[in-house]
């Protein structure tokens, strides 16, 4: 029995409590970093004096680093243990929000996209972190409801950025959004250095000599039974032969991970597409600036209302079938934003439905891929998987202007790119088909008995 099934049925206990809280504050922060230059996009183009191509520059800069963090980054969790990465990914956030305010019109955007790049290297380790301390701190009961939280937490991250720190920009200039950043980030390395407790799987893989007093140290504050050793099972034996990296790549699991970075890539293909062209086709063809925002907040309410619903199902429907119901009707509701077109206010409740499906879809894989894989391979594992959806990230907005400047409408444009949204999906059901016909035929062979 692995050290986790103890804990999946069992009551959660104020440590774990602490856990998921520390954690989600941690997204709540990836939310306002990822959102930042979105809404400082003006003010940056007006006191840096930059085009809108160089803008567009800094804003791809922290998915560049983002993709950086989730794959490099990352894997070395595996080797030094998840608190410590956490530290490492908040401090990192720190440092890169510490060196934006320094970039001027005489400098250029080359600081700036640094500081970007820098920042979201910090967002894409965490990010992976997080989401494997979730996986184990949480019971089997509020699992669901936990990672559909975490998932809206970017979102409302996006959302007071956005409503609180936004309108002060105006008088304060651009430069406090990045102090604001630098200040939180600080308090939050220092908070997971203090009250992030380690992954209860990784001390149990046994990586240092401390590792079975301090696993038994964590275990004892939730109300567990101590240990009298560490569980050395096969699957850990194997990790530590060939690497984590070798594990995600090997037989079946190997599949496993090749679907979930195809299926996530795609996923994120429309997710990008949807976040930064909705708001912006919408001002555009209003000729109204001031409307962008409002879709922002149209977005980020859908998703975060989105995300709770999905949790709450969750508890009662498989994810690896929830999530590509989910993906349906958010292909569907998306290609219906772009036909119904820019009109206000019906535009902002289409915006609103989409997004209540699509950033769903974020909960579903960043619930399932963890439990892929073992638990030396398992910030390995999901940094790739998460890590390489980047790449779909990134190019999003560089396809979206390139299909508008040829003149595609909103209903050709979103239409077309609400179908990768639907290859998620299936892939998504192809991983279950594969799990479940792997399952019964290990539970058909025979049991081997000693003589």
């Amino acid at each position: 029995m692995r050290i986790t099934d103890h804990i999946a049925d069992s009551k959660m206990s104020s440590l774990q409590i602490r856990a998921v809280v520390i954690s989600i504050v941690l997204v709540v922060l990836d939310g306002y970093d990822v959102a930042l230059t979105s809404f400082s996009a003006p003010y940056l183009e007006r006191g840096l004096a930059v085009s809108k191509t160089e803008l567009g520059l800094v804003m791809s800069g922290a998915l560049i680093g983002m993709l950086v963090g989730s794959i490099v980054v990352a894997p070395l969790a595996d080797r030094i243990g998840r608190r410590k990465m956490g530290v490492i990914g908040a401090s990192t956030i720190a440092i890169g929000m510490f060196i934006g305010p320094f970039a001027s019109a005489e400098l250029g955007t080359g600081l700036l996209v640094v500081s970007r790049i820098v920042t979201g290297i910090g967002v894409g380790a965490l990010v992976s972190v997080v989401g494997v301390i979730l996986s184990e701190y949480t019971n089997k009961r509020v699992y669901p409801f936990v990672m559909a939280v975490y998932a809206a937490a970017i979102n409302i991250g996006g959302l007071l950025g956005s409503t609180i720190v936004g309108p002060m920009l105006a008088e304060h200039g651009w430069q406090l959004g990045w102090w604001v950043g630098f200040i939180l980030s600080a308090i939050a390395a220092v908070a997971t250095f203090l009250l992030l407790p380690e992954s209860l799987t990784w001390l149990a893989a046994g990586r240092h000599r401390d590792s079975l007093p301090r696993l038994n140290g964590i275990l004892t504050k939730m109300g567990q039974p101590a240990m009298s050793a560490l569980p050395e099972t096969q699957t850990v034996t194997v990790v530590k032969a060939r690497g984590a990296l070798r594990t995600v790549f090997t037989g079946r699991l190997g599949v496993h991970t090749l679907l979930m970075i195809v299926g996530y890539v795609a996923y994120m293909v429309s997710f990008y597409f949807m976040t930064n062209w909705a708001p912006a086709s919408v001002a555009s063809a209003n000729a109204d600036p001031a409307l962008a925002p409002q879709l922002v907040a149209a977005f980020s309410l859908g998703g975060i209302v989105g995300n709770v619903v999905f949790g709450l199902l969750g508890n009662r429907i498989n994810l690896r079938i929830l999530t590509p119901i989910f993906l349906v009707f958010a292909t569907v509701t998306l290609a219906a934003f772009g036909v119904i077109g820019p009109a206000m206010p019906t535009a902002w409740w289409a915006l609103f439905v989409a997004s209540f499906f699509v950033c769903s879809g974020t909960a579903g894989f960043y619930a399932i891929v963890p439990k892929l894989y073992p638990t030396l391979a398992r910030s390995t594992g999901y940094g790739i998987v998460i890590g390489a959806g980047r790449f779909g990230g990134i190019a999003a907005p560089i396809l979206g202007g390139a299909v508008f400047d040829a003149g595609w409408g909103m209903g050709v444009a979103f239409t077309v790119f609400s179908i990768p949204m639907l290859v998620a999906g299936v892939f998504i059901l192809v991983l279950h088909a594969d799990t479940k016909r792997i399952a019964a035929r290990e539970a058909a062979a025979p049991v081997a008995t000693a003589a």
